[in-house]
Formats: C-alpha cells, structure tokens, sequence
C-alpha cells in the first residue's frame, strides 16, 4: 500500500487480515482454466491496519514484492513444464495405441517429427529453468534476467506442446473424457501470471542493451 510520496520508496508491505473490518471479498470468477483455484476480488473499505502489521521498514514495499518475483517466475516455469511432460506422456501413449491404415499412427514420421520437437523443447526449456533456479538461489546479479528467459520459454513451450498433444489425440483430445483439454486451458494463463510474456522480453532485452 502507498504510505508515502510518489514512487517505489513511498510503497509499504502490510499484513491485512481477512476478518478486519472493511474486508470483503467479490464473487467467484468464471474462468477459462484453473477451476481448482478460488478467485475473487477482495474489496478495501476504509481498512484500519495496526502499526504492527507492518513487513520490514516503511518504505520498503516495492522491495520486498520484487524478491518474490523471480521465484514466481520459476514456478509458473515449472508448472507449464509439468503440464506439458503429462500431455507428451499421453501423446506418446495414444499415438502407440490408436490405429490408422493398419498401423499405430506413432509409426508415422510426421507423428515421430511432432512428438521429437515436442521433447526437444521441453528439455530446452526445462534445463534452461534449472539454470534460472541456480542463478535465483546463489542471488547471482543476473537472476533476475535468466528467471524472466526461463518463465517466457517455459511458458510458451508449455502451451505449444500441449497444443500439439491435444491435436495429436484428434478429437477425441477436444473431449473431456481425456485430460489434454483440461491442461490447454490450465497451462494458457500461466503466459501472463508473474508478469506477461511480453513483459519478460522486455526484461530481457533491457538487460541486453544496458550492458
């Protein structure tokens, strides 16, 4: 909250308490994935906050939300490459078992190419994120550039190979009776959790060009 003039150094961290006064919270969201996830508006009507429940010194707010950044970065990284490592896995096992002409369509070379890309990427970005976590834990001065790479590729690559997991099952992938739906809504949100994918290049290519 905003404790102070204009700026980062004006942004203070305070614990609110669900049940104080002035605490309210919106309906549900309908939302498009997640739907193990409550989410809600929570509303702030004159809200009356102890001195005690400040977080660090006043003014160091802005600070104090930024450390939590990078590591939030990491984890919607981790969480689309899980998503995606269980719809390669399904991949894989549906093309072995469903027949086409005679033959299980993994035996097609444009599935192998499919499922072959898909692997690639998924290692990539998920070597790429262990590097990030690396530089995160040891605070090495770049964390914050390596942590905005790996959320972007981890992202990204996450939702692309779960698109193509999900055309590899044909229609049926489109169905609820099989899980691929449910993750090609779950892993498209995490591009814009902790920060846009957009905003991640900007991060990165800032960086860049200030060397």
């Amino acid at each position: 909250v905003r404790t102070g003039a204009e700026g980062p150094k004006g942004i203070s961290c305070l614990v609110i308490e669900k049940d104080m006064a002035g605490v309210s919270f919106g309906a549900q969201e309908r939302k498009l994935g997640w739907h193990s996830q409550p989410t809600a508006q929570v509303n702030f009507d004159e809200v009356r906050v102890p001195a005690e429940n400040l977080v660090g010194g006043e003014g160091e707010g802005f600070r104090i939300a930024m450390m939590g950044l990078d590591g939030g970065r990491l984890n919607i990284g981790a969480c689309s490459l899980g998503g995606a490592q269980r719809c390669l896995d399904e991949a894989v096992k549906y093309t072995k078992e469903r027949k086409q002409f005679g033959q299980a369509i993994a035996d097609f070379q444009n599935t192998q190419f499919m499922l072959a890309d898909m692997e690639t990427e998924l290692q990539a970005a998920r070597m790429l994120l262990y590097a990030a976590a690396v530089k995160v834990t040891e605070n090495a001065p770049d964390k914050t550039k390596f942590a905005a790479m790996a959320k972007r590729l981890a992202t990204d690559s996450g939702s692309s190979i779960v698109d193509r997991a999900l055309q590899l099952h044909g229609g049926y992938g489109y169905l609820q009776d099989y899980p691929i739906e449910r993750f090609w809504r779950d892993l498209r949100v995490h591009s814009i959790l902790e920060g846009t994918n957009q905003v991640m290049r900007m991060i990165v290519g800032r960086e860049l060009t200030r060397q």
